[in-house]
């Protein structure tokens, strides 16, 4: 297995964790994409603290693994 793919599956394990902490905050919870749940897109939320922060670095990570998609099929 080649670094890359190794990189993306922790990186996926880590956001799918996250998306589990976060299930139980707010009325849209974490994985509301993976069961198909209504998303609410454009409402604004209060979400502050910790909540806040994990949603910042579930997004970071879930930019850096659609990179490590792109390098690898570009390699």
């Amino acid at each position: 297995m080649s670094p890359i793919a190794i990189t993306m599956f922790v990186l996926g394990t880590i956001i799918l964790v996250i998306g589990l902490l976060l299930s139980g905050s707010g009325t849209t919870s974490g994985l509301t994409t993976v069961v198909g749940q209504d998303l609410e897109l454009f409402k604004k939320t209060k979400d502050r603290g910790i909540v806040k922060v994990l949603q910042i670095i579930m997004f970071l990570l879930t930019l850096t693994l659609i990179a490590c998609g792109i390098m690898l099929l570009v390699l």
